[in-house]
């Protein structure tokens, strides 16, 4: 099941959760309980090939900022 980010919109509470697809209409802010959210833009990782490092310090974006 996917993890998706959302924001409320009445207090500004950001949460995830994981929930179906065909579901996401039936959250609700855990934080006030409204039912008035919006679904945020979710980001994810991906393991580099060829990389043994647990850090992205060595990343060229990481080092320049973009």
């Amino acid at each position: 099941m996917p993890v998706f980010d959302f924001e409320c919109k009445k207090c500004g509470n950001k949460f995830d959760l994981m929930i179906s697809n065909k579901d996401k209409d039936k959250v609700k802010c855990p934080q006030c309980g409204s039912p008035e959210i919006k679904q945020l833009l979710s980001l994810f990782a991906t393991p580099s090939s060829g990389s043994s490092s647990d850090s992205c310090a060595s990343c060229p974006s990481a080092v320049t900022g973009g």
